[in-house]
């Protein structure tokens, strides 16, 4: 397994204690600095090509220049793990910070099967989801009906990396809405919980959109009709792997420590 900080400050007194963190699970790890898309618009390389067409379609708005430098950030970590024949890779962001049991159940995580493409371990919503089977230290794997948002810290297998890879190229959307799209491409989605880490959250500095849809009457007719062909594939997905879903509830419980954790 390849383990991997994605920053844009490595010596920041923050990353530091992650690494130590991280050090003291007895895992390695490799920092990362991230693309940074704060000046401009970050450089793509061969292989990659971004779609603001696609973006207004998925959603209205075009993609800010941070929010591409957070998506190439995650895509190369993904690309450099596969190319180099990792069978697993976990990324974390430099804003975590890692529960007691995070070595002992990352370790379980990666000895599940083949199916297990995309865990991650935390997420920002709270969604209906089955238990799949229980884990080390208290924690359950569960397969959520939907995206359950955030890419603060998940792990990919080898059969994830390759799907990721192969539909992800094309940027049209930010990444944790990418993941969040898995009945597309039919990349088997989980998520660990309670979440073994939480986030220290700062102030972001992945630029948001101001709110104003763009594109005119076109933009919006093609953005509904996008929104009607995702809504009847995800239920296609659902009805045609309805016993990998179902019986599906809420947690009865509080599933992590993010403050922006919400239903």
């Amino acid at each position: 397994m390849k383990l991997v900080v994605i920053t844009l400050n490595p010596e920041s007194s923050v990353v530091q204690r992650l690494v130590q963190s991280i050090k003291s699970h007895t895992l390695s790890v490799d920092e990362f600095y991230a693309v940074d898309g704060r000046a401009g618009t970050p450089a793509l390389v061969k292989g990659e090509r971004l779609s603001q067409t696609r973006s207004l379609l998925n959603r209205r708005f075009p993609l800010t220049n941070t929010e591409i430098g957070c998506y190439l950030s995650h895509y190369r970590v993904i690309k450099k793990a596969y190319d180099e024949g990792h069978n697993h890779v976990c990324i974390l962001e430099d804003d975590v910070v890692l529960e007691s049991n995070f070595g002992d159940v990352l370790k379980e995580v990666v000895s599940l099967g083949a199916k297990a493409e995309f865990v991650r371990l935390m997420a920002l919503k709270i969604r209906k989801r089955k238990v799949v089977q229980s884990l080390s230290q208290h924690c359950d794997l569960v397969r959520p009906l939907r995206g359950s948002l955030g890419t603060q810290g998940y792990v990919l297998n080898r059969s994830g990396m390759k799907k990721v890879l192969d539909k992800g190229a094309v940027i049209s959307m930010p990444i944790d809405k990418f993941y969040d799209s898995f009945f597309l491409w039919g990349l088997h989605s989980f998520t660990v919980e309670p979440h073994i880490i939480f986030e220290n959250h700062v102030q972001s500095s992945i630029a948001k959109t101001d709110g104003k849809t763009e594109g005119g009457l076109m933009v919006n007719v093609g953005y509904r009709l996008v929104k009607l062909y995702r809504s009847l594939r995800r239920s296609y997905h659902f009805w045609v792997n309805f016993s990998d879903y179902s019986p599906a509830e809420f947690p009865e419980e509080s599933v992590g420590k993010s403050q922006r954790l919400r239903s």
